[in-house]
């Protein structure tokens, strides 16, 4: 039996919505998808001409999993299922592992099909080193222990390429946060809205970059020299 790890667009807004052929032929011969939210999934899904006769199963935040049931519909069936994120690849910066594991424990096929994901986009695209980095996902929210991240960031940045990331409404917060605490010779990439028409990537020195406004949209910050 087969698990898909189906990719989904970054950006959705006006010329950034591309798939590859893949995506529809296996997401129209599934019908049971573990999703992050099933508004996103849902609507994704319909572009592709699949409609309520696909069952999803969405992500509870909460639990930080999905539900027993979807587990027991899927495995418990041996069913062939795919698992699907809000944007870019599951798994990678997005939930997924626990249903992935499953599968192998399952002996499941696992089937990974070719798209978008943002830490290798933004990595690609930077001009920092690829060869060897970190990716932290977001950094804490208490003071002490931010401070605490940034620091043992900016200490490995001198040694290899560090990725991190926070939700768009703190984006502003974090960039300033690295300007006024970061080493001014390291180098900063700001990869803002990728595939979007809105969206860039730049890398400056942080001693050359100026104090500007970073939308409130999904956006990745690289450091390294």
């Amino acid at each position: 039996m087969h698990l898909y790890i189906l990719p989904a667009p970054l950006s959705r807004v006006s010329g950034a919505y591309w798939m590859y052929p893949r995506w529809k032929e296996v997401a129209q011969k599934v019908r049971l998808f573990f999703v992050e939210r099933l508004s996103t999934a849902r609507s994704w899904l319909k572009s592709m001409g699949i409609g309520e006769e696909a069952r999803l199963f969405e992500w509870s935040s909460q639990k930080g999993d999905w539900e027993w049931e979807a587990y027991e519909a899927v495995f418990g069936q041996r069913a062939m299922a795919a698992l699907l994120s809000d944007a870019g690849l599951p798994g990678v910066a997005d939930p997924g592992t626990s249903v992935v594991r499953r599968a192998h424990a399952e002996g499941y096929k696992i089937i990974p099909l070719a798209g978008p994901s943002s830490v290798t986009l933004a990595l690609a695209a930077s001009g920092l080193s690829g060869q060897s980095f970190t990716f932290w996902g977001y950094p804490p929210v208490e003071k002490q222990a931010r401070r605490k991240f940034l620091f043992k960031v900016f200490t490995q940045a001198k040694e290899m390429t560090q990725i991190l990331m926070e939700t768009p409404a703190r984006n502003q917060k974090l960039f300033m946060e690295i300007l006024e605490k970061a080493p001014p010779t390291l180098l900063l990439c700001v990869a803002h809205h990728l595939t979007a028409e809105e969206g860039f990537v730049r890398t400056k020195p942080i001693s050359h970059w100026e104090k500007v406004e970073i939308p409130k949209a999904p956006t990745l910050f690289l450091l390294g020299r």
